[in-house]
């Protein structure tokens, strides 16, 4: 018995001095940082007690005038945090090739749907990027926004239904997840999901699970992949990969089939597929990679429009004199470039009030509260001799607190599209604004995210005017659970203006 507390005394010693030395990691390095908890580091109550953007917002304000960059611990994993906007620009731009990794993680043998564009890197990434990129070319938005501005109306049809010509108050997040989910599949796949008539339809339903069936906690294995793909940890629903493993499968069959060709993300699929058929493993991809990679289109884009687009709605519905300016920008840029009073592409890029507006909704909400990245190789840290960064050390860009900086954006807590004019943009760092990211890994559908967006905006306030209902919270509360910068479900009040 003895001797077996004195085994297990020794192994808690070892492990404390262990903990200690690790927890002195950034101490050691004269690199400003917070205390560290026992065992938790510094993440004790993230997403639970508030939103991950918000518990860096407080470290940044503590933390921003120390050095470029500060410290915390994710349990005993040491996290670097940047803040100084010349490293910025070189993590993001200029040395680029150094930082190309986000590090995330992905399993492509037990979680194929897991190795998409997002999470890979290295070679895998830098062949695989520039073959996707012309699938988001202004050429493919023009031929894209017909099934936009097509399924806009659609949204527009359900949102009447509801009022029935009447001020109603009602919650709209679904409505509009259903809108970005049926413009993804009809614009990019081709395919007609039908959710706004039907919100149980198996894509949007997949597609929401795909969000909320979340098997290990994100942040756990973001910090510790290695030991997540020891793991062999499984990220994907069963239900949610079965479906879209089937559903691409039938995609691309029926395309190769009937011969049918769309100029959309499947055909390059398919070319893809027959490429690695002919033994061409270089350019082309697996069906499962091709799954991954359509799988991921879905996710990232259903989401991420829906919230921007019912935040800007939130905003404009607290601020009836820029609601009012929109709507009349939208009419007058409609009468002069549209089509007998309908909205066209060329009209929606006229729009530069509306660019204003979104551009001020995903500064104030960046759904992307972070961005992560992983160093290659040991990086001296320019202008400050005393600072590097190892190789495969984890960076954290707290995307949410630059955004909130009033160094860059006085009174960051207002909404005031007029912060992006051409002449204020010019005035600020390249990297005070990255709702997308920056540099070469910048989001590759941002520009059909941006038109998404748009086209929804436009139809909804041509339509009806939007107003605080009496429950509606001020400010936003959001979902501390989330990893996205995602709002608790709230409600406004809709007015049909004809």
């Amino acid at each position: 018995m003895s001797a077996t507390i004195s085994l297990v005394a020794c192994v808690l010693i070892a492990f404390y001095l262990w903990m200690r030395h690790r927890f002195s990691y950034f101490k050691r390095r004269g690199i400003a940082h917070e205390d560290p908890r026992p065992v938790f580091g510094n993440i004790l109550g993230w997403r639970i007690t508030q939103h991950t953007s918000q518990m860096l917002q407080k470290l940044y304000v503590k933390y921003k005038d120390s050095g470029p960059l500060f410290g915390i611990y994710f349990f005993m994993k040491p996290v670097y945090v940047v803040t100084d906007m010349d490293l910025l620009k070189q993590i993001f731009i200029k040395d680029f090739s150094n930082f190309d990794s986000r590090g995330l993680f992905y399993n492509e043998q037990d979680d194929p749907l897991s190795a998409h564009l997002f999470a890979i890197d290295g070679p895998r990434w830098h062949n695989l990027r520039p073959r996707l990129t012309p699938i988001f070319s202004g050429a493919k938005m023009k031929l894209m926004f017909p099934s936009v501005l097509r399924i806009a109306r659609e949204l527009c049809s359900a949102v009447h239904e509801r009022c029935a010509g009447h001020v109603a108050a009602m919650e709209v997040t679904k409505l509009l997840a259903c809108y970005t989910m049926d413009t993804i599949g009809s614009a990019i796949f081709g395919l007609e999901c039908n959710s706004l008539r039907d919100a149980k339809a198996p894509f949007v339903q997949m597609g929401l699970n795909a969000m909320l069936k979340k098997r290990i906690d994100y942040l756990f294995c973001i910090f510790f992949p290695e030991l997540s793909l020891k793991l062999h940890i499984k990220r994907t629903p069963a239900d949610v990969e079965a479906f879209y493993m089937q559903l691409v499968k039938d995609t691309i069959s029926h395309r190769e089939t009937h011969n049918i060709r769309r100029n959309d993300l499947v055909d390059i699929m398919v070319e893809m597929k027959q490429k690695y058929e002919r033994g061409d493993t270089a350019e082309g991809l697996t069906i499962n990679e091709i799954a991954a990679q359509m799988y991921v289109f879905i996710v990232a884009g259903f989401e991420t429009t829906a919230t921007a687009l019912v935040l800007a709605l939130y905003e404009l519905a607290r601020h009836e004199d820029i609601q009012c300016q929109l709507r009349e920008e939208i009419e007058e840029v409609i009468a002069n470039y549209g089509d007998n009073g309908e909205l066209t592409y060329e009209a929606m890029q006229k729009m530069k009030y509306l660019e204003q507006v979104m551009s001020e909704t995903l500064r104030m909400y960046p759904v992307a509260s972070e961005h992560l990245r992983r160093v290659n190789a040991h990086y001296e840290v320019p202008n400050y001799p005393k600072h590097y960064l190892p190789a495969g050390s984890q960076l954290i860009i707290p995307v949410y607190s630059i955004h909130h900086d009033a160094t860059y954006y006085p009174d960051p807590e207002k909404f005031q599209p007029e912060r992006f004019t051409d002449e204020a943009i010019q005035q600020r760092p390249t990297c005070a604004y990255l709702p997308f990211g920056q540099g070469p890994r910048i989001c590759i559908g941002m520009r059909f995210g941006r038109m998404k967006l748009a086209v929804g905006l436009i139809t909804l306030i041509r339509n009806f005017r939007f107003s605080l209902a009496p429950d509606t919270p001020q400010p936003m509360q959001f979902k501390n659970h989330s990893f996205l910068l995602h709002p608790k479900e709230f409600r406004l009040q809709l007015e049909p203006l004809s």
